[in-house]
């Protein structure tokens, strides 16, 4: 189950307004050319000009550099500016003068944050949280630390504090969102370790087939789980709601008509739990069998589509178009995927990882060309990105310039041997380029992890350019192969058949 890995959540914006230390007494015995300088630096803040108020606070701080209030506001400067790695450097010289300082800690672990440290930033984040337990920024990020670093229980159980205190907020919705689907995909792991070929880990394949709105391929599961457990709890209701949403209502009464008795709920079980609404108790419990493992993970599921629901409600924001792309790309709606995340672009035009996001949509719904501008600017951001190098790639080879996409996915695969895709992009470009012999080990190396066997046919095609036959042919059988597997797991999945 891969639907949801390494994401990141990334630091919240932070009103500087708040943070700004007040005026330090040590100004009124200063010259009035330092007020002054203070004042006009403060102005550049509020007017969102932090690179313009850096050269103030810097000689404020190296005119008294034992006044951590000059420090701080350098720093937080140097955060608003992204200069992240100036910040920590900043935050650090001011909590060696007075390591009980709020804001240096809280723009420590931002800026760690910021730059993928995450660690880091939860041990920055948690000694601000020490200082002001109910500050909602720090908890906010903490949480998004967390997050960051696959500690998803604790994760989502800081964007429920938040979220008792930032009713409706965008950011912990879509945290809660990925935490819970987090959990809901390890309980998945788990339960197909334990228990491959059970009832539960079948229907549990139908949830996460809905979730992805592969309602034939989710009937499918539903139906082996019966097979194998006749009573189990729900299961006739979720294939009623499939039934419903590919319009069959007929169907759905029909399936409902087959559920079993009421649960009989004179002890505590999951499903009863569950089944009266009492999720978080299941959320928290000890699962060990695969019936408890099972209804966690439907448990978490459920809060995920709780908090994605409520999002969708909401104003326009940054983090609803993010999750609306999401549920796009599982059912394989790019154009709906991609027009999401250029919506999420625009609230945040200098995020690097939307862009990407968009342009991984945009190219798989053939429309690369589209994103070249947008790839730009994030490589102009992020020059040393594998990914982004690969990206840019990719989209110059969907615009017929092969020779210019080369040197762009050389780059990603010297930044990073591992990324197969960029890989795999290379080869195809050598191959256009008229260079088969250089696209051949490529190519070779992206077989490994070949879903549709495209990669097998280019590599076939490659061999066969450069004067390598029977090597072609070899990989042809195997491309057919691929084929033939797709076409009979599509005839199967494609129906909605009647109860």
């Amino acid at each position: 189950m891969s639907f949801f890995r390494g994401w990141s959540i990334g630091a919240i914006s932070i009103l500087v307004g708040c943070v700004l230390l007040g005026r330090p007494s040590s100004i009124v015995a200063q010259p009035g050319d330092t007020a002054e300088k203070w004042q006009r630096a403060n102005e550049l803040m509020q007017a969102g000009k932090p690179a313009e108020a850096i050269s103030l606070y810097r000689e404020l701080a190296a005119a008294s550099p034992r006044d951590p209030s000059f420090g701080v506001n350098l720093a937080i400067a140097q955060y608003k500016a992204h200069l992240y790695r100036d910040a920590i450097k900043e935050c650090d010289a001011v909590l060696k003068l007075q390591p009980k300082l709020f804001s240096a800690w809280l723009f420590l672990g931002a800026s760690e944050l910021e730059l993928g440290d995450s660690a880091s930033a939860a041990t920055a984040l948690q000694k601000a949280l020490d200082l002001r337990p109910e500050d909602p920024n720090a908890g906010m990020m903490l949480a998004d630390a967390m997050l960051a670093q696959e500690r998803y229980a604790e994760a989502a159980a800081r964007y429920e504090q938040i979220g008792r205190v930032m009713l409706d907020n965008p950011r912990v919705l879509l945290g809660l969102d990925r935490s819970y689907e987090a959990l809901a995909i390890a309980a998945y792991d788990r339960l197909q370790s334990a228990a491959p070929h059970s009832a539960e880990f079948l229907a549990l394949n139908g949830d996460f087939e809905v979730a992805r709105k592969q309602f034939a391929r989710a009937l499918q599961q539903y139906r082996q789980a019966l097979a194998a457990r006749p009573s189990f709890p729900g299961v006739h209701e979720s294939v009623a709601l499939i039934y419903e949403k590919t319009d069959h209502p007929d169907w759905a009464m029909a399936e409902r008509q087959k559920q079993v008795a009421a649960l009989a709920c004179s002890s505590p079980s999951p499903e009863c739990e569950f089944a009266a609404g009492r999720l978080r108790e299941i959320a928290t419990a000890s699962a060990s069998t695969p019936n408890e493992i099972y209804w966690q993970a439907r448990v978490f599921l459920s809060l995920a589509q709780q908090a994605y629901a409520r999002l969708q409600e909401l104003p326009p924001s940054r983090e609803r178009f993010e999750a609306a792309a999401q549920v796009d790309e599982r059912s394989g709606q790019w154009p709906e995927a991609a027009a999401a995340w250029r919506e999420a672009l625009k609230l945040a035009p200098e995020n690097t990882q939307i862009a990407q996001k968009l342009a991984l949509a945009s190219c798989r719904n053939n429309d690369c060309a589209s994103v070249l501008p947008v790839l730009r600017d994030a490589i102009t951001r992020e020059p040393s990105s594998a990914r982004i190098n690969f990206l840019y790639g990719v989209a110059l080879g969907g615009t017929r310039d092969a020779r210019r996409a080369v040197p762009y996915l050389e780059a990603a695969v010297r930044l990073d041997g591992n990324l197969l895709d960029a890989r795999a992009a290379l080869g195809e470009a050598y191959l256009e380029a008229g260079e088969a012999e250089r696209a051949i080990p490529q190519l070779e190396r992206a077989i490994a992890d070949d879903a549709d066997g495209s990669r097998h046919y280019q590599l076939a095609r490659a061999c066969q350019s450069a004067g390598k036959p029977e090597r072609s042919a070899a990989v042809l059988r195997e491309y057919r192969e691929i084929l033939k597997r797709r076409e009979a797991t599509k005839e199967d999945d494609d129906r909605i058949t009647p109860p």
